[in-house]
């Protein structure tokens, strides 16, 4: 029940129904006022005069005009009245201010004129035969209309009404600019971030459908912001576990390569190679779990990346002469804005796979171009490697480096041969 009457639309049919009752209200005012003023001031209107003046003249014997005239004198002060008498001559005014415009002399056509000279004239004139009968005369009444002046309900109705529906409007208004800026603080609070890049709280303010849109909308965020703290939590035991168990397999492997030189060096030769294995494997680990975590510092410089392939390519040439491949090296003067580490690391990477996974092609061609560097092999193809030898996790550290210096990584690999472009 509590929610029925907390609702929007509960709140908006009371506003509706407060100002049907507003207006009820309103025109029963009005009418009091109006019947108050006629109580008070004895109000009548001209029509209900002129009935009231035409009863008691057409009752009235000449000989009692005088007592007629005291007491239309005594209820309305402010009327003036005429007499004429039978044989059309002007007998006696009463209480008339300007006698100037009054003939003397009255007969059709003179009564005629004065009735149109007093159609519509602020001074309301009513004309009537005394008894109702010409050969008694006239007893003509004068009252000014701003005394008795009708009241005209049509227009104030429209005046009140009209009134009443500004008002509504104006709180209709009201009401409904009050939801707009909630809603627009509620769009402010899904827009704007804080430090962790959460959406932030909203405030509530009403238990009503915003309101509770707000209440859910808040949790939504304890629950973002709780799943994040997890997240890192998480992320962060992963990077200790990382780096404790590289720590621990780098111990044994150091303990072993110098039990090595106890060794004959035709024994230690196939031991030392999966020595460096481990040891790269390790590295790349530790590399991986630095760059995921966003640790491992960058350092953009200018950098002529010819000399750089140039100087990586004449330390791996005897590694590569060792086992037989071809090697083809083409380069131009290009410069890049890139990490000289990170891109040493990229090419290392890039040429040990080579070494290790295309081995049966027994080919590897390094080009430098304006636009790229394109490491290519005649080897089966990424599908036929051994992905248990390193080749994931360390194309996973060329694509990531590639990323954040902004170097785009291109790889095309078939059975006949791998095709790796490096684009700034």
């Amino acid at each position: 029940m509590k929610k029925i009457f907390k609702s929007l639309l509960t709140r908006y049919i009371v506003l509706i129904l407060m100002a049907m009752g507003f207006i009820q209200i309103i025109m029963v005012i009005y009418m009091f006022s109006i019947n108050f003023e006629k109580m008070m001031t004895n109000a009548e209107t001209l029509d209900d005069i002129e009935a009231k003046w035409t009863s008691t003249v057409h009752k009235l014997a000449p000989e009692n005009i005088q007592t007629v005239v005291e007491d239309w004198h005594t209820t309305y002060p402010d009327a003036g009245i005429i007499y004429v008498n039978g044989q059309g001559e002007l007998q006696q005014t009463w209480y008339i201010k300007d006698t100037t415009a009054i003939p003397a002399k009255w007969d059709m056509a003179t009564t005629t004129r004065f009735i149109q000279m007093y159609y519509n004239h602020p001074t309301f004139t009513v004309v009537r035969f005394i008894g109702d009968d010409e050969e008694k005369g006239l007893l003509i009444l004068q009252v000014d209309r701003a005394t008795f002046s009708a009241v005209k309900m049509e227009s104030n109705f429209l005046y009140i009404a009209s009134g009443a529906l500004l008002l509504f409007l104006a709180l209709s208004l009201f009401f409904f600019i009050r939801i707009l800026k909630r809603l627009v603080h509620l769009e402010e609070a899904m827009t704007i971030r804080e430090v962790d890049g959460l959406p932030i709280h909203t405030k509530v303010t009403k238990k009503d459908e915003i309101g509770a849109v707000e209440i859910a909308f808040n949790n939504m965020v304890d629950e973002l912001r709780e799943a994040k703290q997890r997240e890192e939590r998480e992320e962060q035991l992963r990077r200790e576990l990382v780096a404790n168990l590289s720590h621990d397999l780098k111990t044994p492997l150091t303990k072993m390569r110098a039990q090595l030189q106890y060794m004959p060096k035709e024994q230690t030769a196939s031991i030392n190679y999966l020595i460096d294995t481990m040891s790269e494997l390790i590295e790349n680990l530790m590399a991986y779990s630095l760059l995921t975590a966003d640790k491992m510092q960058y350092h953009p410089v200018t950098l002529r990346v010819d000399r750089l392939v140039t100087e990586s390519m004449a330390s791996w040439y005897p590694v590569f002469e060792e086992q037989d491949f071809e090697v083809d090296l083409q380069t131009m003067p290009v410069v890049w804005l890139v990490d000289k580490i990170w891109l040493q690391r990229i090419l290392d990477n890039l040429l040990q796979n080579v070494l290790r996974h295309a081995s049966s092609g027994k080919y590897v061609s390094v080009t430098v171009t304006k636009q790229a560097i394109i490491i290519r092999d005649k080897g089966q193809g990424f599908e036929q490697q051994s992905h248990t030898r390193g080749a994931g996790i360390g194309l996973s550290i060329v694509q990531i480096m590639s990323d954040k210096m902004d170097v785009q990584l291109l790889v095309d690999s078939t059975q006949t041969g791998t095709t790796i472009t490096l684009t700034q």
